[in-house]
């Protein structure tokens, strides 16, 4: 069976809602979830050859769930193929009458035979089955020895529907928790494999609906494909696309400020101003003779345009008096850096703004800690939304915005872009998007997303990614 196609935007859904789901369509169909179990066996099997079609011995990792149902009818399929297959399933069989029973009795019918720890020698590819979405907390030792061993041993690994060890609502994972090469999700995605760790763990992510149909009213969303970006028709001239100010750049701080417009500036704006100190103004001449330079003394006040706010700014009450020139005014635009520590100590609500806090920004916010935000990302975007009533776009693997309107995880990106100046960068593409009429929502999603995909493209052939080499990207191909 082949995975299905992703949407531009595709459901996200928490461990309760897809067993609905499921029960739903077994209530439909004579009451069985057999017939689940065997489509997910089967899609197992196939994307394993997709992927390493030269595989001839596996090792399959299998639980007393119905993850490891799963498990045991890729063993049972994969045998019959020729495939050597080593069951190893160190919790033990399923309990009696459950379907992962009967997957496991087909098996051992065919001639399996099961293992309780991990086989001497080496295997192709691991297929972990073990621990399904419903695991919470931390691995026993015994089970992370075992899981170390087999993926030693191991050249490549797929996990069946999550990773075992992986929280499939926070994605935090637990020490010795499965690192995979690729895991084949089941019905729609869950929220722990894109946000937090779950990138990090799932590897490449593939979703097959089992063509179980989806229904009712869904909080979170995926960006599946890119998000659209604005069109340019071909009598446009600049002055249709917006104007950009970028409040940025103090001491010693000139290169976020310039990053920031030159972000903005190859994302489309019509005309991108930096407001910074003189000392840095001719940087901008240099790098980037398109932008236009002031002064951080000159007047601000210019309703019509969008505002990038912070990035480098300091924390001096000259930065301040900037801050609160801008946003006081009601205007409309990006809070990024010192610009959000600065919110932090107002507690403004601030309408058509985005934000655009990493963890530790965003434990500012909400006078907690990094370790409270990475614990949920998902309720503490919506914590932020709703305690300054503004877009909110918590970045990270797997960046998340939030608003009024739920949650939209975007593409993880890869760690490669764990480099100076990203946050700048992004910054400045969303005030472009919404600049060129996006609301702030559409631009922050669009943003982020383009941003992430960006730099993944990027990593494919460079260690590290720049942000200055995710802005020439811009130039290259602002589509996506």
């Amino acid at each position: 069976m082949k995975a299905q196609s992703m949407t531009t935007r595709c459901p996200v859904l928490s461990v309760a809602q897809v067993k609905a789901c499921e029960q739903a369509w077994a209530d439909s169909h004579g009451g069985s979830t057999w017939p689940l179990m065997q489509r997910a066996g089967e899609a197992v099997v196939t994307k394993m050859v997709q992927l390493w079609p030269e595989t001839t011995a596996v090792w399959i990792l299998c639980g007393p769930g119905n993850n490891g149902g799963d498990g045991y009818i890729a063993a049972s399929a994969l045998a019959r193929n020729g495939i050597e297959v080593k069951v190893v399933a160190p919790l033990g069989a399923p309990r009696e009458g459950s379907d992962a029973r009967r997957a496991y009795s087909e098996f051992m019918n065919e001639g399996g035979t099961i293992l309780s720890e991990a086989p001497e020698g080496k295997a192709e590819v691991l297929i972990d089955a073990l621990l399904g979405t419903g695991h919470r907390g931390t691995l026993s030792e015994p089970l992370q020895q075992t899981i170390q061993r087999l993926q030693k041993h191991g050249r490549h690994t797929l996990s069946v529907d999550i990773p075992s060890g992986l929280d499939a609502t926070t994605g935090l994972a637990s020490p010795g928790a499965v690192r995979a090469d690729h895991t084949l999700t089941f019905i729609a995605h869950k929220p722990g494999l894109l946000t937090a760790q779950g990138p990090g763990f799932s590897g490449a992510l593939t979703l097959e609906t089992l063509e179980v149909a989806i229904a009712g009213i869904h909080e979170v969303c995926y960006q599946a494909a890119p998000a659209q970006w604005p069109e340019r028709s071909m009598d446009a001239h600049k002055g249709r696309f917006g104007t950009v100010r970028v409040v940025a750049g103090g001491e010693m701080m000139g290169g976020a400020g310039l990053l920031a417009a030159q972000a903005a500036l190859h994302s489309g704006a019509g005309r991108v101003f930096w407001h910074s100190l003189a000392e840095n103004r001719l940087a901008a001449l240099v790098a980037q003779p398109e932008l236009m330079t002031a002064d951080l003394e000159d007047s601000l006040a210019d309703p019509e345009a969008t505002y990038v706010v912070g990035p480098g700014l300091g924390q001096s009450m000259m930065a301040l008096c900037h801050y609160e020139a801008v946003v006081g005014a009601g205007f409309k635009g990006v809070l990024d850096a010192d610009g959000l520590t600065w919110l932090a100590s107002q507690s403004a609500q601030l309408p058509g703004w985005v934000l655009t806090p990493h963890p530790g920004e965003a434990a500012r916010l909400l006078s907690c800690t990094v370790e409270d935000i990475q614990a949920d990302r998902y309720s503490a975007a919506q914590a932020i939304y709703q305690a300054y009533g503004a877009t909110t776009v918590l970045k990270g693997a797997g960046t998340i915005v939030a608003d009024g309107q739920g949650w939209v995880v975007v593409h993880p990106g890869t760690a490669a872009m764990a480099s100076p100046g990203m946050g700048d960068c992004l910054a400045g593409m969303i005030a472009a998007l919404m600049a060129q009429g996006l609301t702030a929502r559409e631009a922050a999603i669009a943003g982020a997303d383009r941003h992430a995909r960006l730099a993944a493209n990027l990593a494919r052939h460079q260690r590290i990614v720049l942000a200055s080499d995710v802005i020439h990207g811009l130039r290259m191909n602002p589509k996506g």
